[in-house]
């Protein structure tokens, strides 16, 4: 969301009445919050507001590194290793020992 104090408490009340309608509970503590641009120079406020921690880029999803900017060289090579190591295991069942599948 933008950077605006307001609409992160709006927010919050949002994610608490969710937590009333549908019975599940938001385990803030887990969580974290990213920041940047101006956002960064407020990011305590936004974490008393929802009560967790701030992470820092670049995070992994599903074994890929996540920016807001461009990728550097080095995450782009970990990025082909996970790829690489993936088709390994899925070439190896499904060929055959003759090669034909």
């Amino acid at each position: 969301m933008e950077h605006d104090l307001e609409k992160a408490r709006n927010m919050k009340l949002l994610l608490l009445a969710f937590e009333q309608v549908s019975g599940l509970k938001i385990n803030f503590h887990k969580s974290e919050l990213f920041c940047f641009g101006e956002a960064l120079n407020d990011h305590e406020q936004y974490m008393r507001i929802f009560g967790c921690l701030t992470g820092d880029f670049p995070i992994n999803y599903l074994g890929i590194p996540i920016h807001y900017r461009k990728l550097r060289n080095s995450n782009r090579r970990k990025v082909e290793e996970h790829i690489e190591k993936r088709l390994s295991s899925w070439k190896g069942k499904h060929l055959s020992i003759g090669g034909v599948a």
